[in-house]
């Protein structure tokens, strides 16, 4: 039991970060402040106790996305902790990817009492309503007084409800006046249980589906493995984004994009299940808004569901109705089969010769010593980039791509590969990509039942990189930041602007080319460092995962 000498401010923090532990959360972030000082003590109490994992960051930013990470990997909500002010908005660009791509958070901010909130008061703004729709619920709690612990109880079982349920960020505002924290017994933390997550709620609407030729199944963001049995039992063409949780089996469809630009295959498609929400390429959007072509659309946790339509119906799930394997070998599989062919026939990976390295002759022996070094000294390209990474990648490690062009390149020729892979596409947005592999590297290697040995690699641009250079500072573990640094932001060479624009012009402002010393950053962050320039440099770069590592990546630049 908390004393009657406790601070009000520290007996709220106690009971409302013992009813998140007592419900399931098992991971805070923290970053520094004065105003949140009481949440902040009581949390590294329990931290030294075994009760949470708790994670300190100094840029809030980082925080927030680190955060998110944590609940990607976990499966829960994940809490942060910030002081008043600018703190609060640092942490708006996470709680906006975490809305948008279904991703539960517990954002606590100390305020000081809302009755300075107009006064010019030093350091207080008004916190409420800070992240808009964002915040899927808010709640002002005014300072806590004599029933502080009954308060703190009380407002953990609902957002902690609210945050499984809701299936995004919570936003908890409590004001907190003088004194700010004050000794808590350490016997008081003697009584303190884990517990588990209350259970969610799910949706239930539901529509039959009848296996026939003329369907296809999309996996996008947040499909999951699901999709990928859904096709099989539908006997469909699975078009399954790298970052889908669906990008495996037989019935995967690499080459999408050249396939679904050929009428023959096109026309054929009558009806499209859309599982997720695809981001990654116009060619669905553009076959989901046939007007002859029914699309079903099953949603994810992601706050608005993909709607490429007025007609397309959503849902929560769909039921199989008939046998897909009737038609799957003249429906599915043919365009699984002929996407392989042709990946397989502009494959740039050279073929091992055997026999050239199993040769007596000492000339025949010479001619594959000098082809072998040949081959290591190409220069890389992205595509030999992302086929080098997915290679090295196995089902224990995890794999993150940033919202740079290497993800799109991934995603059109990479073979199917039941891989843990994430981007942040909720947003999509070109930031927090480090501090988002980091969560997901630190929740993965402090689970008991994972494998231990996993290597968390993320492959993002040099731009990607720039915007996200302080999470650097985060990084613990077998972790790898892979930069394709190709001199700026080429992913806008797709833009039909890029044809029209003034050269100078749209360098300057779209592709804002950089020349960061990446070796330089690498070493202010005590990271170990890799600058690769071709095949062979690339190839043993990957294999080095002692420690954390910056790789740089030298991509061409025309």
């Amino acid at each position: 039991m908390i004393d009657a000498s406790v601070a009000p401010s520290s007996g709220w923090a106690f009971a409302f970060l013992e009813g998140l532990v007592s419900r399931g959360i098992r991971d805070i972030v923290i970053s520094p402040g004065s105003r949140s000082q009481a949440l902040a003590l009581v949390a590294a109490a329990f931290a030294d106790r075994q009760l949470i994992n708790l994670h300190v960051v100094i840029d809030e930013r980082v925080g927030s996305y680190l955060a998110l990470g944590l609940a990607v990997e976990t499966k829960r909500p994940v809490a942060i902790v910030v002081t008043s002010g600018t703190a609060v908005a640092n942490l708006h660009p996470g709680v906006l990817e975490a809305h948008h791509a279904g991703i539960p958070l517990i954002v606590i901010t100390a305020d000081r009492p809302a009755v300075l909130r107009t006064t010019g008061a030093n350091q207080t703004t008004v916190h409420v309503g800070a992240f808009g729709v964002a915040a899927r619920k808010t709640v002002d709690i005014p300072p806590p007084g004599p029933d502080a612990l009954q308060s703190g109880a009380l407002w953990a079982e609902e957002v902690v409800t609210a945050a499984v349920n809701e299936s995004g960020p919570i936003h908890v505002n409590v004001q907190f006046v003088e004194p700010l924290s004050s000794h808590i017994d350490s016997r008081s933390y003697d009584s303190v249980r884990q517990g588990e997550l209350p259970v969610a709620v799910p949706g239930h609407s539901s529509v039959g589906v009848v296996a026939a030729p003329g369907t296809i199944v999309v996996a996008g963001y947040g499909a999951g493995a699901r999709a990928e049995t859904w096709a099989r039992e539908l006997g469909a063409p699975l078009i399954a984004e790298i970052s889908s949780g669906a990008h495996f089996g037989p019935h995967l469809v690499t080459d999408y994009r050249r396939l679904l630009a050929r009428p023959d295959f096109a026309d054929t498609i009558q009806s499209v299940i859309v599982v997720g929400r695809p981001t990654l390429s116009r060619a669905i959007d553009a076959i989901c808004a046939r007007a002859n072509v029914d699309v079903i659309v099953v949603r994810g946790p992601e706050a608005n569901p993909y709607r490429p339509n007025p007609r397309a119906l959503v849902v929560d799930t769909i039921t199989v109705e008939g046998n897909g394997e009737d038609y799957a070998q003249k429906w599915a599989l043919p365009w699984a089969r002929l996407s392989r062919m042709t990946i397989d026939e502009e494959q740039s990976e050279p073929a091992a010769d055997v026999q050239g390295s199993l040769a007596e002759d000492h000339a025949e022996r010479a001619d594959f010593a000098r082809h072998e070094m040949q081959i290591q000294r190409q220069p890389v390209t992205p595509e030999m980039l992302v086929r080098a990474v997915w290679d090295v990648t196995w089902p224990h490690d995890r794999l993150v791509f940033g919202a740079s062009r290497l993800i799109r390149v991934a995603d059109s020729i990479l073979p199917g590969k039941p891989l843990k892979v994430h981007s942040n596409r909720g947003l999509s947005g070109i930031d927090g990509t480090i501090a988002t592999a980091q969560g997901i590297a630190t929740a993965a290697q402090s689970n008991p039942i994972a494998t231990q040995n996993g290597v968390t690699r993320v492959v993002l641009g040099d731009l990607a990189a720039q915007h996200d250079i302080g999470a650097l500072a985060t990084l613990r573990g077998k972790v790898q930041v892979i930069v394709g640094n190709d001199g700026g932001g080429r992913i806008f060479d797709d833009l039909p602007v890029a044809a029209t624009a003034n050269r100078t012009h749209f360098d300057r402002v779209m592709r804002t080319p950089q020349n960061i010393d990446f070796e330089g950053v690498a070493k202010a962050f005590g990271l170990g460092f890799h600058r690769v320039t071709t095949r062979g440099e690339l190839t043993a770069a990957l294999s080095e995962v002692t420690r954390p590592t910056l790789v740089e990546v030298v991509l061409p630049r025309n």
